[in-house]
């Protein structure tokens, strides 16, 4: 349909109901609510149509559209509607021949029933629109649905996943009592920066900088120095003067020398810094190397009260101190999805800047995947026209199909998107003027529906052009007479690149000769490319005759090896360019049947090609969970991407408004800090319906060995994409718990972990947690505030309770203000603040939130008295 036919109809159904035969979309209603898991594994849901128009919605001629990350059973789908499964989490909604005409002001609920437990308003369908059909049977452009209301969760039917799920809902009285043994800290008392440094002495006085402030720097560092001078201005009104070389006297030094561990006089030759604060001297820093000076950089900033910022008055203080740190690992990073749903360059920039200020220095930036291509490559632009685009389509050779609930309109983020060379270079600058290497995510073989689906469309466009098929099908990534049938764990059926034709290997050298050249102009280092390598679902390539050739010519007997020959191949390509080939951890591993189960080990046959693998798969009972040591003492390097401690697209906790998935669980800010990279097993644990797992459960695991320690090369949260629909929900994800992240991969090895008796141990976790959380709350989530304001971290609720007539609350990170009311309104900053038990008389409500120095509030709790 042409575009002016498209407006001509759009504007006929938004401004002349008497004319169309059909309600607007924009006055039907959708209720969605759960009604119950089953003990079968099976969720049962509701979804209710209300006609707020004066048309009757006819009882046929139209479609409705949606996306839900579950797979639907259409047998059990109430009878007067058709259910289609599309392709990945879409469907398609129809009505059949006993669907009778819903009249104006009506309202009709139809039943369906889902694979897994639904626990969250973030489970519930989205990305409804309608597609309608005029008197010749033409489809109209689609029609969003904008009124879709999510009903409450109430019930235990709704909040327990199976009848054995021990996990309880939080509830204001649960969170006040598991937060009762957090309590406020004297600010003087807690350590000033996080990560923790490896020593720190606190000297007598302070030292005062001013507008006079001189920053001096030996020639190597002027990149840092630049840094620092940005980063003062705002304190001190002006930028700071620089100088290369010389003496200051009572301001700044960089200057890079040797850097030893006070407690053993290791010399430090990476990262590793000298910090002295003096009354009288000023400030150095001495770095073992530009990088080291830059973390002490970011130390010093640290050191700044936070209230400083406010004051705005052209000077500051810094304690007088002196600080000797290096990082535990020299691997500290963090994975961004903008696949699934695309997130623009200013945010990028926004998590480099939190990433840099905490001292990480990796950023996995995962910009392909099945629902998306977000990188630009010169010659092959149908990547980022058709890949980086997701829209209403019926043969998805101008866009993709809706995923997460994109929605049908093409262009608009977050389903479209995508970075031009331009961004892409600004990004790589942005993160190497911090100290940040970023790892390129290319995902293959599977995880790659959206490459796949552009380089159809090149082919079609240039096959159209009269070109000669092999010139077309250059870079096609299908064998065209595959009948291979799967299933990914996603749901999609044609995701997986075919890995027996010359034209994938032709692609795979074709982005990345491109990735160099992004790189290199630049000035960006390009070490390590992450292959992917995960979920390549059972029955790829048995039925393409191209891969039946090259097995008999290969000698390859199962489709399933084809993988691992893919892997090599991909493997050389980068080899041969001087890069590293990393991936999750199924490129390293094998699949063999043992006992009836299925059993992983790792793979001998790579074992000395230097990859780096990501282990991710510990889910606690699953049996899974000595993956990432099995790997490390069989000598791959390791980074642990564990997915019960290091997903930030998890949950915080079960509470059904509380965003995030849950599949391995929920990952709390305590989560990723309770994790010790060399004693993964230390409890208490528990599987994934809350169930305690005793420590005989993991005595047939294996242990991490020394020469396995020296393959741990560091750790890493990941922020999948998949339910990250705004730059708000981003930060929400990653902030505070990249703060724990960052101690974990910096810190030194925490002295709860080395405790053998469990009781003991909990307590000096509790004692060690009380005061991280007190650092939090007093100290970093108020710098956030002032410093990178955007970065909209998440707060937790309050713990309420009412006893003996008296009102008392806490919080999960002690600091944080609690505001509450009494006359059912919902508070806001100019509310009461909680300081102390408030005597309650009679019956009524309190609601409580918590509040940051912006004036954010957390999602409201309320207690009835």
């Amino acid at each position: 349909m042409d575009p002016l036919k498209s407006f001509i109809y759009g504007a006929l159904l938004l401004t002349a109901p008497a004319f169309a035969q059909y309600p607007a979309a924009e006055r039907i209603t959708l209720y969605w609510g759960l009604s119950a898991n089953q003990e079968n594994g099976r969720a049962r849901w509701e979804l209710t149509l209300v006609n707020q128009d004066t048309v009757a919605l006819p009882a046929s001629g139209w479609t409705l559209f949606f996306n839900f990350m579950r797979p639907i059973d259409a047998q059990s789908v109430s009878p007067m509607v058709r259910l289609t499964h599309i392709n990945g989490d879409f469907y398609r909604l129809e009505p059949t021949e006993t669907f009778t005409p819903l009249p104006a002001g009506a309202r009709r609920t139809l039943t369906f029933e889902s694979l897994g437990p639904i626990l969250k308003a973030i489970d519930a369908p989205t990305g409804f629109y309608f597609v309608f059909r005029d008197t010749e049977g033409q489809a109209l452009p689609p029609a969003p649905v904008r009124d879709v209301r999510i009903l409450p969760f109430v019930s235990a039917f709704q909040t327990q996943s199976h009848p054995a799920d021990q996990r309880p809902s939080p509830t204001p009285a649960l969170d006040y009592y598991q937060n009762a043994y957090l309590h406020l800290l004297p600010s003087e008392t807690l350590i000033p920066v996080i990560p923790t440094p490896y020593h720190l002495s606190r000297q007598t006085g302070s030292c005062q900088l001013d507008r006079a402030t001189t920053i001096t720097y030996e020639p190597a560092l002027a990149r840092e120095a630049d840094f620092l001078a940005q980063a003062l201005t705002p304190l001190l009104g002006t930028r700071p003067h620089l100088v290369e070389g010389g003496e200051v006297q009572k301001g700044i030094r960089l200057q890079l020398g040797t850097v030893r561990l006070p407690d053993t006089g290791q010399q430090v030759s990476s990262e590793a810094y000298h910090l002295l604060i003096h009354p009288a001297t000023g400030v150095t820093i001495t770095g073992s190397d530009p990088s080291g000076v830059f973390y002490g950089i970011q130390t010093l900033r640290q050191l700044i009260d936070p209230s400083q910022y406010r004051q705005a008055s052209g000077a500051f203080s810094l304690p007088a101190v002196e600080i000797i740190d290096a990082p535990r690992f020299g691997y500290r990073g963090l994975h961004l999805d903008v696949a699934r749903n695309f997130q623009p360059k200013d945010v990028v920039l926004r998590l480099l800047d939190v990433m840099a200020l905490y001292k990480l220095n990796r950023f996995h930036f995962h910009l392909t995947d099945d629902e998306g291509w977000r990188l630009a490559i010169d010659g092959l632009p149908e990547l980022t026209e058709i890949g980086g685009c997701r829209g209403h389509t019926e043969t998805e050779l101008d866009c993709l199909i809706p995923s997460y609930g994109s929605g049908p309109e093409a262009g608009r983020l977050p389903g479209s998107g995508y970075y031009t060379r331009e961004d892409f270079i600004e990004i790589l600058r942005y993160a190497t003027a911090r100290h940040i290497e970023v790892i390129p995510e290319i995902d293959m073989p599977g995880h790659a529906r959206a490459a796949i689906k552009a380089m159809e469309a090149r082919y079609a466009r240039l096959k159209a052009k009269g070109l000669s098929e092999s010139e077309a099908a250059a870079y096609r990534l299908i064998d065209p007479a595959d009948t291979s049938t799967y299933r990914s764990v996603q749901g999609w059926d044609d995701n997986v690149i075919n890995v027996c034709l010359p034209s994938t290997y032709h692609f795979l050298e074709k982005v990345i000769t491109e990735l160099q050249r992004l790189y290199a102009e630049a000035g960006a280092p390009l070490r390590v490319v992450h292959t992917g390598g995960d979920e390549v679902p059972h029955g790829a390539w048995s039925g393409s005759p191209a891969c039946q050739a090259l097995m008999r010519s290969e000698g390859i007997q199962d489709p399933a090896e084809l993988q691992p020959y893919f892997l090599q191949r991909f493997h050389q390509i980068l080899r041969q360019r001087g890069l590293r080939t990393a991936g999750w951890e199924e490129i390293a591993l094998v699949s063999t049947e043992e006992n009836h189960r299925r059993v992983h080990r790792p793979n001998p046959r790579f074992r000395n090609e230097g990859f780096l693998v990501y282990a991710w798969n510990n889910i606690w009972g699953s049996g899974a969970e000595d993956h990432a040591y099995r790997l490390a003492n069989a000598g791959y390097d390791v980074v642990l991407s564990l997915a019960s401690n290091l997903y930030f697209d998890l949950a915080y906790t079960k509470h059904p408004e509380e965003a995030g998935l849950y599949w391995a669980g929920f990952v709390d800010n305590d989560t990723p800090y309770r994790l010790e990279p060399f004693e993964l097993f230390l409890g208490p644990l528990y599987d994934w319906l809350g169930r305690p797992l005793p420590p005989e459960r993991f005595a047939h695991h294996e242990r991490l060995t020394p020469e396995g320690q020296r393959h741990i090369v560091g750790i890493q949260g990941q922020l999948w994409g998949e339910t990250l629909r705004t730059p708000d929900r981003v930060f929400y994800m990653a902030l505070p718990r990249l703060l724990a992240l960052a101690e974990r991969a910096w810190a030194r090895q925490p002295e709860w972990s080395q405790i053998q008796d469990s009781d003991a141990r909990r307590q000096a976790f509790e004692k060690a947690w009380n005061e991280f959380a007190n650092r939090l709350g007093q100290r970093e989530l108020p710098r956030l505030d002032v410093v990178y304001p955007d970065a909209s971290y998440r707060l937790p609720p309050p713990g309420a309770v009412v006893e003996n007539g008296y009102l008392k609350a806490n919080v999960a990170l002690p600091g944080l203000a609690i505001h509450y009311t009494l006359d059912g309104s919902e508070p806001t900053p100019a509310s009461p603040r909680y300081t102390t038990p408030v005597r309650l008389e009679g019956h009524g409500e309190v609601r409580l939130r918590t509040f940051d120095t912006r004036g954010r509030g957390s999602r409201s709790v309320r207690v009835v008295y």
